[in-house]
C-alpha cells in the first residue's frame, strides 16, 4: 500500500503535487529548471548555516541547544536553518525546495516518506521566513499551521531580532509536534500508560 501525500504544493505557483512528480504541471518547475534557474548549491552544515554573520556566536549557542533539545523531544525530526539574503525574482518557498532536494540535508535511507527534515529559511533583506518539511511529516504538518507559527516570529524579523524570531520558531514547532502526536494517540485510541513506554515520534 503506498501513501499519497495530497497537501504538497509546487513552491513555486502553489499547484497540488505528489510525491512522485518529476515537475509540476502547471509552471513545469522541477530540481533540473530550478538548478538552472538558481545556480551553484551552497554547502550546508547540520544545524545553523549563517551566510552573512547576522547572528552572534552567543545567538548560535543558544539556537544550536534549542536544536538539541528539539532532536532530544522528537529524536527522527532534524532541523536546518538557513540566514542569508534569497533573490528576490523568485519566492523564498522556491529557494528552499532547491536546498532542501539538493543540499544533501538527508541520506539516501532518509528519502520519501522516511524524511523527517525540516528546513527554515530566513531572508534577512526581505525580513522573511518559510519553512519546508520532507515528505514524512507533510501529511501530518498542514500547511496553515506552520503558516502560523511563522506568523508568530515576524514582528520579532521586522525588529531584526533574528535570533529570538529563531528561537520562537523552534519552540511553536514543538509544541505543533507535540500537539499533533496527542491528537494521533487520541485518534488511535493509544492509551497514556501504552503511549509512555515510547518517546520517539
Amino acid at each position: 500500500m503506498s501513501l499519497m501525500i495530497i497537501n504538497m504544493q509546487c513552491p513555486y505557483c502553489q499547484t497540488q503535487l505528489t510525491e512522485h512528480c518529476s515537475e509540476c504541471s502547471h509552471c513545469s518547475l522541477s530540481l533540473k529548471s530550478a538548478n538552472a534557474l538558481l545556480g551553484p548549491v551552497p554547502l550546508l552544515s547540520l544545524g545553523v548555516n549563517d551566510f552573512l554573520s547576522a547572528l552572534g556566536k552567543k545567538a548560535q549557542k543558544k539556537i544550536n541547544r534549542s536544536l538539541v533539545k528539539l532532536g532530544e523531544r522528537f529524536p527522527q525530526v532534524r532541523m536546518h536553518i538557513i540566514v542569508n539574503n534569497f533573490n528576490p525574482q523568485y519566492s523564498l518557498a522556491t529557494h528552499l525546495f532547491w536546498l532542501f532536494n539538493q543540499g544533501a540535508l538527508s541520506t539516501s535511507d532518509y528519502k520519501g516518506g522516511k524524511n523527517h527534515n525540516i528546513l527554515l529559511g530566513l531572508d534577512i533583506d526581505q525580513a522573511n521566513c518559510a519553512i519546508m518539511v520532507g515528505y514524512g511529516l507533510e501529511p501530518f504538518l498542514a500547511r496553515k499551521k506552520l503558516d502560523d507559527v511563522l506568523i508568530k516570529a515576524h514582528p520579532l524579523l521586522s525588529e531584526d531580532n533574528y535570533s529570538d524570531a529563531i528561537l520562537t520558531i523552534i519552540e511553536e514547532l514543538a509544541q505543533l509536534m507535540e500537539d499533533t502526536c496527542k491528537k494521533l494517540e487520541d485518534v488511535l485510541n493509544i492509551s497514556e500508560a501504552k503511549s509512555s513506554q515510547f518517546n520517539e515520534y
